[in-house]
């Protein structure tokens, strides 16, 4: 075994700590794995990769600072984590102007993002109006948080649809779960506090990362079969 599939092992094991630490009350291992795993995960990258890349360091860096954010800022922390998870968004924007191919859909491929895009955008709309009010001062990073999730997710899947490359669907399966992550902690925190949606951002917040560091290491391939033209 390498040293690659031990360190996920140990991942997956961290991340079944954290929820039953979570679960039972059991605060230590709760926070020993919450601030453990973004480490590993970020360790998987200098494993992984062939070339360390500045741009890449300074993102994996970025979210290690949201992350343990929770354990140096006691003050303002729904502020301060929201701010962070923007500064990190931003940064993950040179990723869709990396990623970017000239866009060639066949009617399937439009129809899917049509379908997918206005289902997300509904969601997004009603979420941020059930939040508006209870988020009251922060609506506004509030709102351009959630909006740079949406335009990164959106791109994402539309990158993944024109090009179909393992690269990247890690790319887009990242943004859908940092999409998760954030309208389930705003829900939880602004709307209806839920015992089932904290478990599910225990969980949903490593596989964000893990995928956005499959997708740092990967290496573009183009799958895409042009087999089937018509819808």
């Amino acid at each position: 075994m390498n040293g690659e599939k031990l360190l996920k092992l140990v991942i997956s094991f961290l991340v079944v700590v954290q929820v039953l630490g979570f679960v039972f009350k059991n605060s230590l291992l709760y926070l020993c794995a919450n601030a453990i795993l973004p480490a590993l995960i970020a360790l998987i990258y200098f494993i992984s990769t062939k070339r360390i890349k500045l741009f890449h360091v300074v993102v994996l860096l970025a979210l290690l600072f949201n992350k343990w954010i929770v354990f140096f800022i006691e003050n303002n922390l729904m502020k301060s984590l929201i701010i962070g998870r923007i500064m990190v968004y931003v940064l993950l924007f040179y990723f869709l102007y990396y990623n970017h191919k000239s866009f060639k859909y066949n009617s399937r491929d439009v129809f899917t993002l049509v379908l997918g895009s206005s289902l997300y955008t509904v969601i997004f709309f009603m979420a941020y109006l059930s939040l508006k009010e209870q988020m009251g001062e922060l609506h506004v990073i509030g709102f351009l948080n959630l909006l740079l999730i949406y335009i990164l997710l959106i791109v994402g899947a539309m990158h993944y649809i024109n090009i179909q490359s393992e690269k990247s669907l890690w790319f887009f399966l990242s943004m859908l779960n940092f999409a998760f992550s954030d309208f389930m902690l705003l829900l939880d925190t602004f709307y209806l506090q839920s015992y089932e949606l904290e478990v599910l951002l225990l969980i949903c917040e490593p596989l964000a990362i893990l995928f956005l560091v499959n997708y740092m290491v990967t290496k573009s391939l183009k799958l895409k079969s042009e087999e089937f033209e018509g819808f």
